[in-house]
């Protein structure tokens, strides 16, 4: 057991000398981390009781030789002691714990701090944001209620100056979306978003060029059918030759982008005028203040000549006996693919055979309204209508839910850290965005909200925006969200 020199340590002397005298109660303690650039020698050091996260992150920078003369600058550190962040002294914990146990070796990890996230800019939306994706850098792809999807610069959104609006050929609303094409792609680049129109509306854009947005407008490529409710769900593979989307039916849909672009439907055109909301006087009155060209090809007696080469599923999932809340694509194994639902259940499913391989049925009440996971360990995680946010082992024949984090709303949208296999974010309904280390799940590490806002805001139609949060997206340095605030919110949230 090693006495730590305070002095050499360059922590003070004045504990050393306290320690001398004996006021000061010096507890033995296990310093280890799992990150190999900030690892300590192993050993048992004597610590004052006094002592807070300000003094052992002090100590290991000190120990690593965290310091100007060396080049390198100090690094916050969290501390845990068996999964919980140390929020106190040492001597408050162990009190809280041990009661009067000085002499057992306490084994705390150290991982490096999240910083608290820092609000970076605001851009206004006239409905509700119902869709967020950070996936190409430098770009925010938004969906909302409007039924329009937008691109905004990062470096620019905070004037609310979009590069694209693609307007859907519905009034009913986008419910959300997702990047198809690679990051890789800067040409001909697709993009899709769910409707409740009961569709997947496919477009494609020359480019992320502002030149090119000017000289070459986009157009619907594809509209997929196959759904009986709304979308609440699209989601693309890693390749972008695939896309998955959900929907109130309970089915989830596989279409298999062609390589090449087709030139006839695989499904007739439906009367527009028999769907709720689309024959209405709104959207007549519309078409005749601002008509619309046909799209070439398309003239097949579509009441509207808009569109895109309709198509039907090659795949459809059926097991979930509720509502979709929310898919996402296996980090690990492109040919799977993950579901998370209103009746409670988590389901994964075999691309290639169309097989339910996997079921975890948690308790009937637990509806689940989004789903990620963690790339490092497979890991799931879904946000839920019983304000409860779940993380599921798959990897074990007999697993169910493996950790519940409380929260005090329900969770529509949930993002996991990109490399982290502890960190989360989560959107709630009443307004708030958490940041989550799971191996202190008691309490979120930072939260931030809106719901204090004096005033409502009311659109140019005369409808009031509320407070619920509804879409979040989070790359590891920057996170954004979004919902019936008219609002996308956009912070500086690096995390690891």
């Amino acid at each position: 057991m090693a006495d730590i020199n305070m002095s050499s340590a360059g922590v003070g002397s004045t504990s050393a000398a306290a320690n001398a005298t004996g006021s000061t109660v010096q507890l033995p303690i296990n310093l280890f981390t799992r990150s190999t650039n900030d690892a300590i020698p192993q050993s048992t050091y004597l610590i004052p009781a006094s002592w807070r996260r300000f003094q052992l992150s002090e100590l290991i920078n000190k120990v690593l030789q965290n310091n100007s003369d060396n080049g390198k600058k100090p690094v916050p550190f969290e501390f845990l002691i068996n999964g919980e962040v140390l929020r106190g002294s040492l001597e408050s914990w162990s009190k809280k714990n041990r009661g009067n146990d000085e002499e057992t070796t306490i084994d705390i990890e150290y991982v490096r701090s999240t910083l608290p996230p820092q609000e970076v800019g605001r851009v206004e939306v006239e409905d509700w944001v119902s869709g967020l994706s950070l996936s190409r850098k430098g770009y925010i792809l938004l969906s909302s209620y409007l039924s329009h999807l937008q691109i905004l610069p990062l470096s620019s959104a905070s004037t609310s100056s979009a590069l694209y609006t693609l307007s859907l050929p519905t009034s009913l609303g986008a419910t959300s979306c997702t990047w198809v094409s690679p990051p890789s792609q800067n040409n001909d680049i697709l993009l899709a978003a769910g409707g409740v129109d009961r569709l997947t509306h496919v477009y494609t854009i020359p480019s992320l060029s502002p030149d090119t947005a000017q000289s070459s407008p986009p157009r619907e490529l594809y509209t997929l059918h196959g759904h009986t409710q709304p979308v609440s769900t699209v989601i693309a593979s890693e390749s972008g030759k695939e896309i998955v989307s959900g929907s109130w039916d309970g089915l989830l849909n596989l279409y298999a982008l062609p390589s090449t672009e087709p030139d006839e439907h695989q499904v007739a055109a439906e009367p527009l005028n028999y769907l709720p909301g689309q024959g209405n006087k709104k959207r007549r009155k519309m078409e005749k203040e601002n008509p619309r060209e046909p799209i070439e090809g398309l003239l097949d007696n579509d009441s509207t000549g808009e569109g895109g080469w309709r198509r039907v599923p090659d795949i459809t999932f059926k097991g979930h006996t509720g509502r979709i809340g929310g898919a996402v694509w296996d980090k690990a194994d492109q040919g799977k693919i993950w579901s998370a639902g209103w009746d409670g259940s988590v389901r994964g499913w075999d691309l290639n055979s169309g097989i339910n391989s996997v079921v975890r049925q948690g308790p009937f009440d637990k509806s689940g309204l989004c789903i990620d996971q963690f790339a490092a360990n497979g890991t799931l995680a879904t946000g839920n209508m019983d304000r409860t946010i779940c993380l599921w082992d798959t990897r074990q024949a007999t697993s169910m839910i493996s950790l519940t984090l409380q929260t005090t709303s329900p969770i529509p949208s949930i993002k996991t850290h990109p490399t982290s296999s502890f960190t989360l974010a989560s959107a709630t309904y009443a307004g708030t965005v958490q940041i989550w280390d799971i191996r202190s799940p008691k309490n979120s590490l930072f939260s931030v909200s809106n719901a204090n806002r004096k005033e409502r805001k009311v659109t140019k139609n005369g409808k009031v925006l509320g407070e619920r949060l509804l879409a979040l997206d989070w790359d590891g340095e920057v996170l954004v969200a979004g919902g019936e605030d008219g609002e996308v919110g956009i912070w500086n949230a690096a995390g690891a």
